[in-house]
């Protein structure tokens, strides 16, 4: 189960996130902390880690890793609720692969965003970390095992700013933000391209800027990192958009491609 922690430091099992099964359907719910906000809103790249979540969860074989291939979470730029509730529909399940939408809600089940992820199915390799195979109800068990982070999500990954002009940021590899694959987690790498459109964004807008859409392509597994972005901003004012790179600096290979949307946030 490539979503589940994989060391008691592994920053996404400490956004808040909780499982609970309804009727055999995994439910993901949120209560948001300061520490996963920006502007006053969840973070986009938070709710991405519901999205993989309550969708690769339920499409895990026990023959093969199930990887994100791509992943699309639009989020309303509104006042963080007191819960965020993710439910998920499989729309295609094939035998390499498969694609599911997400709703996300608040606690009164007003709509707040929406998602969608694609996967692939891996077969296991000599070489590879161990297939994990692990009960519903036991994946249940493990949310909310770790104490809540402390600092804010963009410094507990230990994202380094080079140029924020330039959409230029820097992260090491670290065991916190992998998975059990080994590889780094679907929502930790939105999680850096976010934080590179933001910057690069609010300097193009003179204001802060709070990304609402993130259109990720995951194209190759990282490998040692450090993981480094380069950004694009494409239009002007309120049209502007972001393409970031994130970049495995070890072999200078683009490894995930994100297309980023913002608005400004008095």
């Amino acid at each position: 189960m490539t979503d589940l922690p994989v060391s008691d430091d592994n920053l996404p099992g400490r956004l808040g996130a909780l499982a609970r099964v309804v009727d055999g359907e995994l439910i993901i719910d949120l209560e948001p902390t300061p520490e996963v906000l920006h502007l006053g809103c969840v973070r986009t790249s938070v709710l991405s880690y519901l999205v993989d979540c309550v969708t690769g969860i339920p499409l895990q074989r026990a023959d093969a890793w199930t990887l994100t291939t791509d992943m699309t979470v639009r989020a309303a730029a509104v006042p963080a609720p007191e819960l965020v509730v993710a439910r998920h529909r499989v729309l295609r399940r094939g035998g390499r692969s498969a694609t599911a939408r997400v709703s996300l809600v608040d606690g009164d089940g007003a709509p707040m965003g929406d998602g969608a992820a694609g996967f692939t199915h891996v077969a296991h390799k000599a070489g590879d970390p161990p297939m994990v195979s692990v009960p519903i109800e036991e994946i249940v068990d493990r949310f909310g095992t770790l104490p809540p982070l402390e600092v804010p999500v963009r410094d507990a990954a230990g994202i380094r700013v080079i140029d924020a002009a330039a959409g230029e940021v820097e992260v090491e590899l670290t065991p916190a933000l992998r998975n059990l694959a080994g590889t780094l987690q679907g929502a930790m790498t939105a999680l850096v391209a976010e934080a590179a459109a933001e910057d690069a964004l609010s300097h193009r807008a003179d204001a802060p800027v709070f990304v609402t859409d993130l259109d990720l392509r995951y194209l190759t597994r990282t490998g040692a990192g450090p993981i480094r972005t380069r950004t694009d901003v494409v239009g002007t004012g309120a049209d502007a958009f972001a393409v970031v790179e994130l970049i495995d600096a070890s072999t200078d290979t683009v490894v995930t491609l994100v297309h980023v949307r913002g608005t400004v946030v008095p």
